[in-house]
C-alpha cells in the first residue's frame, strides 16, 4: 500500500471515530483536511461542504476559512 493511500485510509478511520464520538470540532477539521488534500476539486468541495456545515453547527473557529474555500470554487456566494 502506498503512503498516500494509507494516509487516506487513516483519515477515513479518524472521521468514523469522530462521528462515533460525536466530536463536531474534530469532524470539521478532518473533513477540511480531506478537502485540502484532495486533488479533485469536486471531491474537495464535497468534503469542505461537510466541514463547513459541521463547523457552523459547532461554532468552529475556522468556519470563515471553510466558507472562503467554498467561495473560491464557486460553491458559495
Amino acid at each position: 500500500m502506498d503512503a498516500h493511500k494509507k494516509t487516506e485510509t487513516n483519515l477515513e478511520v479518524e472521521i468514523l471515530v469522530a462521528h462515533q464520538n460525536n466530536d463536531g470540532l474534530k469532524l470539521a477539521e478532518l473533513y477540511a483536511e480531506a478537502a485540502y488534500n484532495s486533488s479533485n476539486s469536486d471531491k474537495a468541495c464535497f468534503f469542505m461542504v461537510n466541514a463547513y456545515t459541521i463547523a457552523l453547527e459547532n461554532r468552529h473557529p475556522d468556519t470563515r476559512s471553510f466558507f472562503q474555500f467554498l467561495k473560491k470554487y464557486d460553491r458559495e456566494r
